[in-house]
């Protein structure tokens, strides 16, 4: 799994790390799937549920000072322990609408909850430590993953765009278009994020790219 190789590797080699220490990213984690699992809960016995709060960037700022100091041990259990909860009460709630962020529903939430949202973070943990094949690796896995899941568009859409900027900055420019005519019509949303996406910065004179992006 990835996030106990993470965690093994953040073990064994973590001193002073770039951006976010990896007990604090696994304490955001398991702040993020504790408020999920209470939405779902909710649902479940057939009761409203509280929404995730919309001022995230200033929420996760006042609750990651709460867990400066959480060995990376006890953060990495309460996370685990926690995706597998949320993994029981999806099985019991099934597909279900709910509005969490921009999902719609169950599947979607609990994707972007306890999948690709960890694997942002990870990412950007490997990326700033100079473990840039890890870094890739799980983006390159996300899209397997979820091609082998059948996962909703809004998710599919999410790891198809992530690889194809990862490949505009290996250079691959042909195989980071072939990932946007994928990506963008399951995400349209996200066409003018693409349009200034500093990781998709070279692709911008190229025509195939142009018409991806217009509108």
């Amino acid at each position: 799994m990835a996030e106990r190789a993470f965690v093994e590797t953040a073990r064994a080699s973590e001193k002073a790390p770039q951006g976010w220490p990896a007990a604090l990213l696994m304490f955001h984690l398991g702040m993020w799937r504790e408020r999920l699992r209470n939405a779902l809960t909710a649902i479940s016995e057939g009761k409203d549920y509280e929404r995730p709060p919309t001022n995230t960037d200033e929420f996760n700022d006042a609750e990651l000072a709460r867990g400066i100091g959480t060995p990376l041990l006890d953060a990495a259990s309460r996370a685990d322990h926690l995706l597998n909860e949320l993994i029981e009460l999806y099985e019991r709630v099934g597909e279900r609408p709910i509005e969490w962020t921009v999902s719609r529903t169950t599947t979607e939430a609990l994707l972007r909850n306890s999948y690709t949202h960890p694997r942002l973070h990870m990412f950007e943990y490997y990326h700033e430590n100079g473990q840039v094949g890890l870094a890739h690796q799980l983006f390159e896995e996300a899209v397997t993953d979820m091609r082998a899941a059948s996962a909703p568009a809004l998710v599919m859409g999410t790891v198809l765009y992530n690889l194809a900027c990862l490949r505009a900055q290996e250079g691959r420019r042909d195989e980071s278009i072939d990932l946007l005519k994928e990506a963008l019509p399951l995400r349209p949303d996200i066409k003018n994020v693409a349009a200034d996406d500093s990781d998709l910065r070279d692709m911008r004179d190229d025509p195939r790219f142009q018409e991806l992006i217009k509108n």
